[in-house]
């Protein structure tokens, strides 16, 4: 970020505006993948490695599946519940297992096992199919076993089919037999009473008595009876012309005015719309369309016998008629005289009501006997309601575990855990990591983002070289050299009407890299023809001593307490023209030397003496004389180790060095990796390679 010839007292905790995007959008997420990239990775690694481990290592399971059709009428409006969920509810219910269970031989003295019932109910599915086809699905550790399971469910339910349906047979055969032997009787005793009727009154048979009746008579009903003849071969001869041709259903029911014509043909619409629509969605090999085309052949081998027996039952209709013209025309032509017998009126309104009580009794009779028929060729039969459509084939491979299965389920375990495990750690991490973080959570400008120096790049540097500073002079168009010279420029150019030739440089905690940088940037100053002086004010660990390997009796603290002046205790850079005036081996001391006036004399000569004075302090939070030295420098950089450094830690540095008088210039970022900078970082060296050397 730019922060030339701009006041930081302005930038100081100034809250930038950020787009939701950065917050919680894409470019969140696509900074924390670039920051987690490893835990995400390794995190999703494992997860799916075990996902994928504990799911193929689960018992292997085998499932068969045999179906069954159904073979009932729709659903009406008074049952309310389709035949195939009666089914499913039998195929479910406890009784039909323990005949499973009986027929698998798993009973023990013939005594039923505790909770075997429930083991082969978890065991088997039934599942309904809109198509009339019910699924029965076994799940067994063996192929043979599943098989067996699925194939025996079928049976036994067919078994028990089949033995409701026998003993449905005979309970109605039973009451049949009792009721035509009641009706037989009755038709026996009315038949016997007309003919005892007609002995006793002399008048003989119906045909007799039309050829006994006046020629008038005579001439009427052989005119009707004609008519209706007629009426009857024109009727017979529609339906012959419109079964020859082809005619539909409908047409031929209402020539034959035949209820049943009618039905069947209700239901063979229906049927053919069902098959249209399942040959539309299915194969012809598919349960359904094959179960549908079954029905269908069912249904037109009922409408040929239905047709035959209308077309019989017209012929012979038509036959008696032809019979009573033929009869009615001889009685006209022989004009025989009616013998004297008992022919009053009331004898023969006597006559046709015993006539119409023994026809009663005689159809009543035929019905029973019809039904008695039917009944008894079911029986014979034994046709269950629901059939076997295919049983269950051994299976060749396993249900589970599905490879399949758990390479989906691998692959959402790893994007689960490894998003989240990206996620929690983020949410937890309270460090900073780039300039974004620096201005959104401290509210300080960061002035510089320093790159981290990889391994492979310091292995190629001399032994004695193989440091950040050695570094530095050795690779002078490297990104880790500009970012030093951008701290330099800020630190020179950020106020030009005001002076800012001394430099505090501090940390909020040890080990942020201060000492290197305040080296380093000594070292740049010195390689742009600035005079320089590095001045070690963290009299605990002397580190500068060890950055370019010095060893001296004489440092600051002889020079402020006057035992010797200080341009002899200046020591310079064997690599550069920077100066330096280091601490003493044996240089601590617990005096406020850095509060006395000696130390503002010295800080104002050096000031005039030199362009640029760095004052390398202790971390702020650690040392209390740190903030004296502060409170003395014209501005104060604060260092901060990205990833590492803390953010409550940085913001009480600042309220530190604010407090103690300092003027915070900014803060520079150390230790930056390539894939947590984001565009606000001052060099952007990841997307700018094309400018260095080397990173």
């Amino acid at each position: 970020m730019n922060v030339v010839n701009k006041d930081p007292a302005l930038d100081t905790r100034k809250d930038t505006p950020r787009g939701l995007a950065d917050m919680i959008g894409l470019t969140a997420a696509k900074n924390m993948f670039r920051r987690r990239m490893w835990l995400i990775t390794i995190g999703a690694a494992v997860a799916a490695v075990l996902t994928f481990a504990v799911i193929m290592l689960q018992p292997r399971t085998y499932t068969a599946t045999a179906m069954l059709m159904v073979n009932q009428p729709a659903t009406t409006a008074a049952t309310q519940i389709s035949p195939i969920d009666a089914e499913v509810a039998l195929l479910r219910s406890p009784a039909l297992m323990d005949e499973l269970a009986a027929a698998l031989g798993m009973q023990t003295g013939g005594q039923q096992t505790p909770g075997l019932t429930e083991d082969l109910a978890r065991a088997i599915t039934v599942t309904p199919q809109p198509t009339g086809i019910i699924e029965i699905t076994a799940h067994s550790s063996t192929a043979q076993r599943a098989q067996l399971i699925a194939n025996t469910y079928a049976d036994v339910y067919l078994a028990s089919q089949l033995n409701m349906s026998a003993t449905d047979a005979m309970s109605e055969n039973s009451w049949l037999s009792r009721r035509l032997a009641e009706l037989r009787e009755d038709v026996q005793t009315k038949e016997d009473a007309l003919n005892t009727f007609r002995l006793e009154s002399g008048i003989g048979s119906p045909d007799e008595v039309a050829i006994e009746q006046p020629i008038e008579n005579i001439a009427g009903q052989l005119a009707a009876a004609q008519g209706e003849l007629a009426d009857r071969e024109a009727r017979l001869r529609q339906f012959l012309d419109l079964r020859s041709s082809g005619a539909p259903l409908d047409a031929l029911a209402s020539a034959a005015n035949s209820a049943t014509l009618n039905s069947l043909r209700e239901r063979e619409a229906d049927i053919s719309r069902r098959q249209e629509d399942l040959e539309n969605r299915y194969l012809p090999t598919h349960p359904g369309v094959q179960a549908i085309q079954a029905e269908r052949r069912d249904v037109d081998a009922q409408i040929e016998r239905e047709l035959q027996r209308t077309q019989s039952s017209m012929e012979s209709e038509l036959t008696r008629a032809r019979s009573r013209v033929q009869s009615l025309q001889q009685a006209r032509r022989s004009r025989a005289p009616a013998p004297a017998r008992a022919n009053n009126a009331a004898s023969q309104q006597r006559l046709r009501d015993l006539e119409q009580q023994a026809q009663e009794a005689r159809s009543l009779y035929e019905s029973f006997l019809e039904r008695y028929q039917n009944s008894a060729d079911q029986s014979q039969l034994s046709s269950p309601t629901t059939r076997l459509l295919s049983a269950a084939t051994l299976p060749g491979q396993p249900s589970s575990p599905e490879l399949r299965f758990a390479l989906l389920m691998m692959l959402a375990a790893g994007l689960l855990v490894g998003i989240g495990a990206g996620l929690i750690a983020e949410l937890f991490d309270q460090s900073v990591k780039n300039a974004d973080d620096l201005e959104a959570k401290v509210g300080v400008p960061s002035i510089s983002s320093i790159p981290t120096i990889s391994k492979r790049l310091m292995r190629q540097m001399p032994p004695a070289e193989r440091h950040p500073s050695g570094y530095l002079v050795g690779r002078p168009m490297s990104a880790f050299t500009e970012s030093l010279r951008v701290l330099r420029t800020v630190i020179v150019y950020s106020k030009l009407d005001v002076s800012s030739k001394v430099v505090a440089v501090t940390s909020a905690l040890p080990d942020e890299g201060k000492t290197t940088i305040s080296m380093c940037l000594a070292r740049v100053a010195a390689m742009s023809g600035q005079k320089v002086c590095v001045v070690d004010c963290d009299l605990r660990k002397q580190s500068i001593n060890d950055v370019i390997d010095i060893e001296t009796d004489v440092g600051i603290l002889q020079v402020l307490a006057g035992e010797a002046p200080w341009r002899s205790a200046i020591i310079k850079d064997p690599n550069s023209d920077a100066h330096v005036l280091p601490i003493a081996a044996s240089g601590f001391t617990p005096r406020d030397v850095f509060g006395s006036d000696a130390m503002g004399n010295l800080i104002d000569e050096l000031r005039a003496h030199y362009d640029l004075v760095i004052l390398d302090c202790a971390p702020i939070l650690a040392v209390a004389e740190t903030r004296i030295v502060v409170g003395r420098a014209d501005t104060t950089v604060l260092i901060a180790r990205a990833g590492r450094t803390p953010i409550g830690a940085m913001r009480a540095a600042v309220a530190q060095t604010e407090a103690a008088g300092g003027n915070i210039l900014g803060i520079a970022l150390n230790y930056v990796l390539p894939r947590w900078q984001s565009h606000t970082d001052s060099l952007y060296f990841n997307e700018s390679k094309s400018y260095y050397s080397v990173s």
